[in-house]
């Protein structure tokens, strides 16, 4: 994992001064990381656990968190109104603080599976699941 200043990056930038920091150890897996206020966020691997990193210092303050019983995440956690989502194969979707120290907030489970991220569009949010599209909103 490279954290790369975007100014003057051109061509092969690995051995030049706009690689802020890197890291070979306790990367992101399968789905993709996600840029969320000052951090990046990521599932190490097909399980639980989710690390928060520095974008700009690579310091991972609070260390990993465990999302519990979660597991095979293939889909990319979002994130909206403060809040990041991580849905698994199996149907959970977890919903923790996006905040210093992550707080898990609820889990929900959907008779479904999941490997396609979720979409946000206003204030809904839509999952593709194997059989079919849900629709998660507080409004009727």
């Amino acid at each position: 994992m490279l954290a790369i200043k975007r100014e003057d990056a051109k061509g092969d930038i690995t051995g030049s001064s706009n690689v802020l920091w890197s890291r070979t150890w306790g990367t992101f897996y399968e789905p993709s990381p996600l840029l969320h206020t000052d951090a990046i966020w990521f599932l190490r691997h097909l399980q639980g656990i989710l690390s928060r990193v520095n974008a700009r210092t690579e310091v991972e303050p609070s260390g990993p968190f465990r999302l519990g019983d979660i597991r095979d995440v293939y889909a990319s956690s979002v994130a909206a109104a403060g809040r990041i989502y991580v849905t698994d194969l199996d149907g959970t979707t977890v919903v923790i603080t996006g905040d210093q120290n992550p707080k898990l907030l609820t889990r929900n489970r959907l008779d479904d599976s999941f490997s396609a991220s979720v979409a946000i569009v206003g204030e809904e949010l839509l999952l593709r699941g194997r059989r079919s599209l849900y629709c998660i909103s507080e409004q009727p």
